[in-house]
């Protein structure tokens, strides 16, 4: 049977049995929040690079291509792309590499290139596609309930993680909501443009407002059944599925915690690594 792409190619979990789906879900937020503190505080070059290399195995890995959100992929890059060349051209410090006006009859040279532009760029550029890409493949590979079975294992309240289900939840539902209402405008004829303030004004109208009602009908309808089910009554509940925390697991935060403590004595001076290898 012939399928909507909009309606098939979601952005949110994607069931699968990859080695990164049988993780442990607190294993791989935990992960990814190491990681990503370690770049923030020590931001390496090299290591952001393998980082970025990693993740795009991992998403081959899970069986997750980037035509399931090619728009999202596209942009990202290309505002990555953005920030690098932003980056480079406004910051004039370090040694000149090359200059993009040349000297002309005695006028010139201007906008020099130098290497520390090229470094902060990079750091940047690397430093943004890293959270945004990590992000996209820990929804991707995390089933939410799981990851709330692992939260309230830890002592967190299933209220709280409730509301984190809620989220991952509703992400893929509102975007495939988003799409149709686009559709249905378009087949009447009307095109919303964020180019000027009238084609944002026309956005809102015709797109933001139906989608605000439909989210609003859709949680008040989930209020009245999370009512009806009781949900709250009790400061405990039991869950059908259950997340096992396994020796892969260990391994992998341990060397994570590992990598931002390495991040941490680096960036106090505290230890020294060859630049080419950190």
């Amino acid at each position: 049977m012939w399928r909507y792409p909009y309606l098939t190619d979601q952005f949110g979990f994607h069931e699968g049995n990859s080695i990164l789906h049988r993780l442990n879900p607190l294993a791989k937020f935990l992960s990814l929040m190491l990681m990503l503190l370690g770049i923030l505080i020590y931001p390496s070059i090299v290591v952001s690079i393998l980082f970025l290399i990693s993740l795009i195995i991992g998403f081959f890995a899970a069986g997750i291509s980037f035509k399931v959100n090619q728009k999202r992929v596209q942009f990202i890059f290309v505002f990555g792309l953005l920030l690098f060349a932003l980056q480079v051209l406004v910051t004039p410090n370090g040694n000149i590499l090359v200059y993009l006006i040349p000297e002309i009859n005695g006028l010139g040279p201007f906008v020099p290139i130098t290497d520390y532009g090229v470094s902060l760029g990079l750091i940047f550029s690397l430093r943004f596609l890293l959270i945004v890409l990590s992000s996209m493949l820990f929804v991707s590979i995390t089933d939410p309930t799981l990851l709330a079975h692992s939260f309230a294992k830890c002592g967190v309240s299933y209220r709280y993680s409730f509301a984190l289900i809620i989220a991952l939840r509703f992400l893929p539902l509102f975007d495939t909501e988003s799409e149709m209402i686009r559709m249905a405008q378009q087949s009447r004829g009307i095109t919303t443009e964020i180019r000027s303030i009238r084609g944002i004004s026309k956005l809102l109208r015709y797109t933001f407002r139906p989608l605000l009602v439909s989210a609003l009908s859709r949680v008040d309808a989930l209020s009245m059944s999370m009512d009806g089910r009781g949900f709250g009554y009790a400061s405990d509940r039991t869950y059908v599925r259950n997340a096992e925390w396994r020796f892969q697991d260990t391994i992998l935060v341990v060397s994570l915690f590992a990598y931002l403590c390495i991040c941490f004595l680096l960036s106090f001076g505290l230890l020294q690594f060859p630049v080419a290898l950190f």
